[in-house]
């Protein structure tokens, strides 16, 4: 039944997406129309400091973008549904900033870790833990 709970907010990710699951990375802008609920997370890293996140939620409670100043500018990754399955959730890709968290929904943003990878894939922030969380929509 655990395994169940793990998987089924993935599976509902896929068929959630399915239009866009031909394209690694959602494209930006239906990343950001179809996100109806927005949360802002704090973390504290062991490497890098602190960092502050927005969450992008559809309808379903899923995520579709994360929102963060990296490197000195403010990053929108839209979530890439190739590189996220039912024990991580990635957004970005390759050739950009990459936030990876632990499979991620509406009910646990709260308490899911994360790590940054700069666009050379070099860990900027690692080991980071939820400080503070607050809506901003929704």
């Amino acid at each position: 039944m655990k395994a169940l709970k793990t998987i089924a907010p993935v599976l509902a990710l896929g068929l959630a997406f399915a239009g866009t699951a031909h394209a690694q990375t959602m494209d930006a802008r239906q990343a950001d129309a179809t996100a109806t609920k927005v949360r802002q997370v704090t973390y504290q890293c062991n490497a890098g400091g602190r960092v502050t996140v927005n969450f992008g939620f559809n309808k379903h409670n899923l995520p579709t973008f994360a929102e963060a100043r990296l490197g000195g500018k403010t990053r929108f990754l839209p979530i890439n549904l190739a590189e996220s399955d039912s024990m991580d959730t990635n957004f970005g890709d390759e050739n950009s900033w990459n936030i990876s968290t632990d499979a991620l929904t509406l009910s646990n943003y709260h308490k899911s870790s994360l790590m940054v990878q700069d666009s050379d894939a070099n860990i900027a922030y690692k080991n980071c833990r939820v400080v503070s969380t607050k809506r901003i929509k929704g």
